[in-house]
């Protein structure tokens, strides 16, 4: 080996250690503590979904928010049939407390809500603050949607290239018509039903400041890192999506930042629209329209929990 071979050997293995030691754990959602990092949100659905965010007392005595054993059980109602009058399907939205500007977010997942008409679960972050707006959308799909689709939202100019992955998106402006936020899809079993079958798995979002980058690993394949308190992410490969400032218009430190986590599980809304339903095989025929299909067939979401093994923050 030569002597410019060991340097640069050197040199790799000193940039993958710092950036490891530059990580440490700073936040954890897990076990009996869960839910009080978390507000549960009561108020009206803000993309006019049928659903009802229950308070935590109403989802705690409903069994709708549970604690297995080490893992935290976030569920649908699955046994009530409603009217179309009525609010909607009880539900559970969380909201973190705590804001984060920069860090590696990783949650371990053993199951999310499973695929079925009507549904639309979703795991992100996001600025209440809109200064500007900033959502990151780190695992989100709808109804038998094939696989998981990231996805980030502003409302000023924004775009990003190179993203990877599949169906790239790369206008993040929610305000351009037929905006769908700028991004990429997953694997099919990143979403959904066929991420349950594989026991679920691991999504990372590594939030920098000119860098922002999305993992999913099914349970089989997750780095031994990746699950430990001491993560390195530099180490695990291309992720799913990668969205860098130096590849687009859009400065990510300026956008996305003071982000909150939020867990939800929504019904119809603007995630399923009547245009959505009518185009969708596995649903239009079941139903005339989305809220009557989830008003009326309560053990068609008897799969339609989280199953939350732990959130971990590290910055």
């Amino acid at each position: 080996m030569s002597p410019s071979v060991k340097i640069m050997s050197l040199a790799t293995l000193m940039l993958a250690l710092s950036s490891t030691d530059a990580l440490s754990l700073k936040r954890t959602y897990a076990g009996s503590n869960f839910f009080d990092g978390f507000k549960f949100m009561t108020d009206d659905d803000p993309t006019e979904g049928f659903v009802e965010y229950l308070p935590r007392n109403e989802a705690e005595s409903r069994g709708l928010a549970t604690v297995d054993g080490n893992q935290v059980r976030i569920k649908a109602d699955s046994t009530t049939t409603y009217s179309t009058n009525d609010k909607g399907r009880a539900s559970i939205r969380l909201e973190a407390f705590d804001t984060f500007e920069n860090g590696l977010l990783i949650a371990d997942i053993a199951h999310m809500p499973g695929s079925a008409c009507g549904i639309w679960p979703a795991f992100w972050t996001f600025n209440f603050d809109e200064d500007p707006y900033g959502e990151i959308d780190i695992l989100e799909g709808a109804m038998f949607q094939d696989g998981n689709a990231v996805s980030l939202w502003t409302s000023e100019e924004c775009q990003f290239t190179n993203i990877g992955s599949k169906e790239e998106r790369n206008n993040c402006n929610m305000n351009v018509p037929d905006g769908r936020g700028c991004g990429s899809m997953g694997p099919s079993n990143s979403y959904g039903t066929p991420f349950n079958d594989v026991g679920g798995g691991v999504y990372a979002m590594y939030l920098q400041s000119q860098r922002l980058r999305v993992w999913f690993f099914a349970n089989a394949a997750v780095p031994a890192d990746a699950r430990s308190d001491s993560p390195n992410p530099d180490a695990w490969g291309a992720p799913i999506s990668d969205f860098q400032t130096r590849n687009g218009g859009c400065d990510v430190a300026q956008t996305f930042h003071t982000q909150s986590v939020i867990i939800n599980t929504d019904f119809c809304g603007s995630g399923v629209d009547q245009d959505w339903w009518d185009n969708s095989a596995d649903c239009v025929g079941v139903a005339p329209t989305c809220k009557d299909y989830v008003a009326q067939n309560p053990a068609a979401f008897t799969e339609a929990y989280w199953l939350i093994n732990s959130i971990k923050l590290f910055q």
